[in-house]
């Protein structure tokens, strides 16, 4: 979900030897959200996905499609390893190709797809590590950028790239995954617009899958976000061990970059958060916040 701490993990996750700088794709969000609607079967949506990738996995060893803009979030050039990345502009192709061929893991960052995540389990089986970062509902930042972003994608032009399904009535967007509740969803305010997505996505079914994973051989890995800033290193071997890489001085550089480990009080984020909700939600919608906090704390935090 926006601001839950995806570009911290996936910038420290991307420092690691083999993994790729993340990007983030659309189309394959796309994917799996037309799959989870039944509009495109299983068949389909796994030759899509695969398709989709191994395109994108030959432009990327060229640097094709890189992002190179430095104040972008996901330039290339904001990489601990950018020095080594760029030697694969060399002109010739199939030297570059030869040479990383079998030595880089294509690494994804997904928006709002652990409520369809099945079909990626499905498609890529153990070849995939499927990795969640979670963080505690009552972080005023997260709260405060979901909400934002409902208002973004309710205009009828808007060009997130996101499904979403259109009300005639009220001529507004909403998300695919919202459709179920659309009439509370579209008439609740910004901020009980976000708390209802991330209920939707706190969903224990959606946190725990591991007969598909086991199912289809993939690895899924959860990472709160408050724990991975007490000790990013944990995560970092724990992925590691499984693509059998190691934390060498591009992510030692990283983690400083990031300023990682630090201190943060969760307890303090809390009361500022419901302090500054308190006057802009309903009493149902802040219950709900306080019951999302006590599932996050006992099926995550506690947990991984």
């Amino acid at each position: 979900m926006p601001s839950s701490g995806k570009a911290l993990l996936c910038d420290l996750i991307s420092s690691l030897p083999k993994v790729d700088p993340w990007v983030m794709l659309h189309y394959i969000e796309n994917i799996v959200a037309l799959n989870k609607l039944g509009k495109i079967d299983n068949l389909t949506s796994e030759y899509l996905l695969k398709t989709n990738h191994n395109v994108f996995f030959h432009d990327s060893l060229l640097l094709r499609n890189s992002n190179f803009r430095k104040n972008d979030i996901t330039s290339l050039q904001k990489n601990v390893k950018y020095n080594v990345l760029k030697s694969r502009l060399d002109n010739n192709e199939n030297k570059v190709l030869k040479k990383n061929k079998n030595k880089v893991i294509t690494h994804y960052c997904l928006h709002f797809t652990a409520i369809a995540k099945r079909i990626l389990f499905q498609t890529f089986k153990e070849k995939l590590i499927y990795i969640q970062v979670y963080r505690s509902p009552i972080t005023f930042s997260m709260v405060n950028r979901i909400a934002n972003w409902t208002l973004q994608i309710q205009k009828s032009k808007s060009r997130d790239g996101h499904i979403k399904f259109f009300d005639k009535n009220l001529r507004k967007n909403l998300p695919y995954f919202m459709m179920n509740k659309h009439k509370e969803y579209l008439l609740a305010n910004k901020y009980e617009k976000a708390i209802m997505i991330i209920e939707k996505n706190f969903k224990t079914k959606a946190i725990n899958t591991k007969n598909i994973s086991k199912k289809y051989k993939s690895i899924e890995i959860i990472v709160p976000f408050e724990n991975l800033l007490k000790d990013p290193k944990k995560y970092l071997k724990k992925i590691c061990k499984i693509i059998n890489s190691r934390i060498d001085k591009f992510a030692l550089k990283s983690l400083k970059k990031n300023n990682v480990p630090r201190k943060y009080n969760l307890d303090k984020e809390k009361l500022i958060t419901l302090k500054l909700l308190r006057n802009k939600i309903r009493p149902k919608y802040f219950d709900k916040l306080i019951k999302l906090e006590k599932l996050y704390e006992k099926n995550i935090l506690s947990r991984f």
